[in-house]
This record gives C-alpha cells, structure tokens and sequence, in this order.
C-alpha cells in the first residue's frame, strides 16, 4: 500500500511546487499594479508637457519677429501658454513624487516580506524579483528626477519674459531680447528632449513588466 501511495505524493509534491511558484510569479504582478499605476500617470503628465513647452516654443518665436499691432496678441497668447506650462509642470512634479513614494513604501514591504518566507525555492525566486525590479526601478526615478530638475530654470526663464514685456512691449524691447529667447528657445528644446526621454523610460518600464 504505501508503494502505491508513495507516486501519488511525489506527483502532490510536485504540484504543490509548481502551484507556489505559478502563485509567486501572479504575486508579482498585483504587487506591481500600485506603481505602474503610478508610472502610467507620469507618462501622461509627461507627456502633456511636452506639448505645452512646444506651444511656449511656437509663441516665443512668434514674438520675436513680431511687429506693431500682432505684438500684443502674442504676448497674450505667450503669457497663457506660460500659465498652462506651469500646471502641467505642477503635474508631473506630484506624479513623479507619486511615483517615488509608492516605490519606496512598495519595495520595504516586499523586503519585509521575504524575510518570513521559509521555502528555499520561494524565497530565492522573490529575491530575484526584487532584484530585477529594484533595479529597473532605478534606471526609471533617475531619469525622471533629472528630467524634473531642469523643469524650474525654464520656468523662470518664461516667467521673466512674460513680466518684462508686460511693462515693454514694443519692436525696440522685443529686438533687445532676441539673444535671450534664442537661448530660452534651447533650454526649452533641451528639457523637452530630456522630458521625452524619460516618457520613453517609463513606457519601457511598463513594458518590462507585462
């Protein structure tokens, strides 16, 4: 009797491993669901800067090689769009900081989590998970930081335009600032650039985890 019972055990022993580790790899993925819920949110406030730094670009332009009566629906226009940088500015800064938290209160927990699993098979396969994750995790936040580092310069540089033109607008003031936009026309391009980068992290980091 037990030589007949001894295949059937062996074959529930093998089932039950393979159903723990079926369990830990779906685990996995709800655990994650918090955070590439986050991650999908930046992408989108990303992403939405993106276009509004481009309309700053477009109105920018315009403005310098404005004259007489078209400088002041330009500038109109070049203060709105600023107005409307600084919110989804605004966006992505809490998306980003959205991001970070749930990562970290994420990644303690499932730390903490491990250190109770007594399955060798269970706790090696979590413990290369959080490796692989973490480190995914990390190539995404340094984009990301760097990216929002460089938004707050630009920022400034619109808001000055928009407050000396507001006291002098005229061809004269405008040719005056010609360098100056042009300049403010690359940091502009060059956050874009950076910002796009990191839309790019982030969808690639999604991807990695389907």
């Amino acid at each position: 009797m037990l030589r007949l019972l001894l295949p059937a055990l062996s074959l529930l022993m093998v089932l039950c491993q393979s159903s723990t580790y079926a369990s830990s790899q779906q685990a996995k993925n709800v655990r994650l669901d918090p955070l590439l819920e986050r991650v999908g949110v930046s992408l989108q406030a990303h992403l939405a800067l993106v276009e509004q730094l481009h309309l700053d670009q477009d109105t920018l332009l315009a403005l310098g090689s404005a004259a007489g009566d078209d400088l002041q629906p330009i500038f109109v226009a070049t203060s709105n769009n600023y107005r409307h940088s600084v919110e989804a500015a605004v966006s992505v800064t809490s998306a980003i900081a959205g991001v970070n938290q749930t990562a970290i209160t994420l990644f303690e927990g499932w730390r903490d989590e491990i250190g109770y699993l007594t399955d060798a098979r269970l706790k090696a396969d979590n413990e290369a998970q959080f490796a692989a994750s973490w480190q995914r995790y990390e190539e995404l936040i340094q984009p990301l930081k760097q990216s929002e580092a460089m938004i707050d310069p630009v920022l400034t540089e619109l808001r000055k335009f928009s407050i000396h033109f507001k006291y002098a607008l005229d061809e004269p003031s405008v040719a005056s600032r010609k360098t100056e936009l042009s300049d403010t026309d690359n940091n502009i391009e060059a956050l874009i650039n950076a910002l796009t980068a990191s839309a790019v992290k982030s969808k690639a980091f999604l991807e990695s985890t389907q």
